[in-house]
């Protein structure tokens, strides 16, 4: 039988996920539910902040969906030129990234513009992860391509795919089905709840030889 949570115990559930999540200062976060919808209130010091608290609220079972109202209180304005060099430096150190070189950085007003190629779907994630981290970024735009060193047929990447979402135990797969064209995944089909559509595309762009995900469930 499937468990239903009150909209009290999704608060707690959420605040609980929030304020024990090292990356975010909770001290002037406020959460309200209603009807399983989850709204976040108040301010945090930076961008990366406010997009980690409801990727937080988003993963406790039994949220609907998440409205992200935090406002970012910057300590001090950042040039565009002191938030390019901060995202470089970013960039160098992570190890999760072979050649940062190869990713160019521009910033106007506050907006990053990430450009260039990357091997895989997880090297694009973690730079703009390293872009977010920066203060004083207000967006990112993820202009940066998806560039296999090899070639994989379809139906390798698909079986790949299969076995990744049925062997998650965070996911109920068996309403998912795999269809790939040219190394573009299609997900279609339906799972109980929103975190788990994005948990399965996470779990697609990790198999290698993906060019792109279009991911069209939805939740029943």
């Amino acid at each position: 039988m499937a468990v239903t949570y009150t909209d009290s115990e999704i608060r707690q559930n959420v605040w609980d996920e929030i304020s024990h999540d090292v990356r975010i200062d909770p001290s002037d976060i406020r959460v309200t539910v209603t009807d399983g919808i989850v709204y976040l209130n108040g301010t945090v010091p930076t961008y990366s902040q406010r997009i980690t608290a409801a990727e937080d609220a988003r993963r406790v079972k039994g949220v609907i969906d998440v409205v992200n109202n935090l406002a970012v209180r910057l300590t001090r304005v950042w040039t565009d030129e002191e938030i390019r060099d901060t995202i470089r430096g970013n960039l160098d150190r992570d190890v999760r990234i072979t050649d940062p070189f190869k990713i160019h950085i521009a910033v106007s007003g506050g907006i990053v513009t990430l450009s260039g190629t990357v091997p895989n779907h997880g090297q694009k994630t973690a730079a703009e992860d390293d872009a977010w981290a920066a203060p004083g970024v207000i967006d990112v735009i993820n202009n940066i391509v998806v560039t296999p060193p090899t070639k994989r047929s379809d139906a390798e990447i698909e079986a790949d795919v299969r076995r990744a979402l049925d062997t998650d135990p965070n996911i109920n797969a068996a309403r998912i089905t795999v269809s790939v064209v040219d190394g573009v995944v299609y997900l279609r089909g339906s799972v109980p709840t929103y975190y788990q559509i994005d948990e399965a595309s996470d779990d697609a762009w990790r198999v290698p030889g993906v060019v792109d995900v279009v991911n069209e469930l939805t939740v029943s």
